[in-house]
């Protein structure tokens, strides 16, 4: 995975090809949870439907082989994607939308109450959760387009002038998702992610530990690639 540079449409990176697969697997199922939470017609949740896409692979699943340019450590980054946004087993429990409650605290964090006030955040979420899902939507199943099938020179991922906006939005509410799952709820909490993305597989590593670590090299590798959006827009660095 490389920097942003300018270029002359506007913005690319190089990824491997496991990466840009792995990046729009995530922003493909995140995209399907946000579809899940709304309604179908008749009253009957659109989580009922089943998800289209990268397959959602567990810790205890991931066998897909190696990718060309992929290293045992890539291995863990894929091992991470392991939600199912629309799971079989609906014996858990639904939210007011039809998505698993299981699921619900993902929701939160992308589609947050616009007021403390139960009353009035009711109210609100009436009026703007329906435009606030759908934007986010197609923003995240824009990034996965060029992900799959980059328009760029060479292959190069393209965040062409005027879309940096969605870019960043799509990006931050990935890492919002994976912050949810990593529970990093304070700058100290972040902090031993961050450690823990880059530290060595301990002897002995069960499912469970070597998923956490996955993530969590899921979550900085994220970070980095958005920071770096970031960094060259605001080095006034715009198109070539």
């Amino acid at each position: 995975m490389h920097a942003f540079h300018p270029d002359p449409q506007g913005w690319t990176s190089v990824l491997e090809a496991w990466e840009r697969e792995y990046l729009a697997g995530l922003f493909k199922q995140i995209a399907d949870l946000l579809a899940a939470d709304t309604p179908a017609p008749g009253g009957a949740g659109a989580a009922e439907a089943a998800p289209s896409g990268p397959v959602s692979e567990g810790p205890e699943s991931h066998a897909t082989g190696v990718r060309a340019g992929e290293t045992p450590r890539d291995g863990d980054v894929l091992a991470a994607l392991d939600f199912d946004p629309l799971p079989d087993d609906a014996s858990r429990g639904r939210t007011a939308g039809g998505v698993p409650a299981t699921l619900a605290p993902l929701l939160d964090v992308l589609l947050p109450d616009a007021s403390e006030d139960p009353e009035v955040a009711v109210e609100v979420s009436s009026l703007t959760r329906d435009r606030l899902r759908e934007d986010k939507r197609s923003r995240l199943e824009e990034v996965v387009w060029e992900l799959l099938e980059p328009t760029g020179a060479g292959g190069a991922v393209l965040v062409r002038a005027g879309q940096e906006g969605r870019w960043l939005g799509a990006l931050n509410d990935a890492r919002l998702v994976l912050a949810e799952r990593l529970q990093i709820d304070s700058p100290e909490a972040g902090e031993r992610v961050h450690a823990a993305a880059w530290e060595d597989a301990p002897v002995g590593e069960g499912e469970t530990e070597r998923w956490n670590r996955a993530m969590a090299l899921s979550y900085d590798m994220l970070s980095w690639w958005q920071e770096s959006l970031v960094a060259v827009l605001l080095n006034g660095d715009g198109a070539a």
